[in-house]
């Protein structure tokens, strides 16, 4: 049995015991992990009962086939945050040593969730027998996903025994006083979907302004084509009416002078054509010698 957890050790224990919902099925954007009941696993190692399934374009993670795999067993010595605890519960409760196995997919300088580790915690193999403990995750490098684990695997080993945890240094690990933060891929994928979210109520929003401003468009126009329409209506009164009171001016008779381009009006008085008339200083006889 190993020592009991100090007071900080303890507190981090408590606020860390309780698994994040998306360790158990993580995703990502472009690559989806798949655990099944077969013995496969890319590389030189192969994990007992799991598969290692990737689908997404393979631009974004480059070769399929892991670039580095790294092993890991509870129970030889290790100093390692949560590991003494985890081991510790496991004998109490008769299960074989944890083991953690890793896998890097890219090697990519600087890179995010380039490794995928997989936590098995076997069950216990004498009757009464227990449920076996598998899960994986995405994280960015070994150690971090190996501290990571650990963790996971201690709390969810504590909430699945349950009553079976009769000690109190380990009945309290599985205690959860306040809502925990989400994991790295589940946060992010939260922030994505409010991002998208708040998107969708923008262009929502957009499209009620437009089809408001078009249907006042509508109206205006309709409401300018009725006040069209009066206007041509009284104009065309109008009309009628001045027709009617007016006199004809296209009535009586068209008077046509010798030259075919003078057109004479019936009302034309004499005085009109004074100017045709020359006066005698105007005269200038010309003599014609008659032959």
């Amino acid at each position: 049995m190993a020592p009991a957890l100090d007071a900080p050790e303890r507190d981090d224990a408590h606020r860390l015991a309780s698994p994040p919902p998306s360790l158990s099925a993580p995703s990502t954007r472009d690559t989806t992990l798949t655990l099944l009941d077969t013995v496969t696993c890319r590389g030189n190692a192969t994990v007992p009962g799991l598969t290692l399934v990737f689908t997404g374009r393979p631009s974004s993670w480059g070769e399929m086939e892991p670039v580095n795999m790294k092993f890991y067993q509870l129970g030889n010595g290790g100093s390692l945050i949560f590991e003494n605890d985890l081991n510790a519960l496991s004998d109490h409760l008769g299960r074989p040593h944890p083991e953690f196995h890793g896998a890097q997919i890219t090697d990519q300088p600087g890179g995010e969730l380039q490794w995928i580790i997989t936590a098995d915690l076997r069950g216990k193999m004498e009757p009464p027998t227990s449920e076996r403990i598998l899960f994986s995750f995405m994280e960015s490098n070994w150690l971090d996903g190996l501290a990571r684990a650990l963790q996971e695997g201690l709390a969810r080993l504590c909430g699945m025994s349950g009553e079976a945890l009769k000690d109190p240094r380990f009945s309290h690990l599985a205690r959860r006083s306040r809502p925990l933060p989400y994991a790295n891929q589940t946060h992010a994928r939260i922030i994505e979907q409010g991002d998208a979210i708040k998107m969708l109520a923008n262009d929502r929003r957009t499209l009620r302004q437009q089809r408001a401003k078009r249907d006042a468009t509508i109206t205006r126009l309709r409401a300018k084509i009725a006040a069209l329409e009066a206007t041509v209506k009284d104009q065309e009164e109008q009309m009628k009416k001045m027709e009617e009171d007016g006199d004809d001016i296209q009535g009586g008779s068209a008077f046509l002078s010798d030259d075919d381009d003078f057109e004479e009006d019936e009302n034309t008085e004499e005085e009109d054509y004074a100017f045709l008339d020359s006066g005698e200083e105007d005269h200038v006889p010309i003599d014609v010698d008659e032959e």
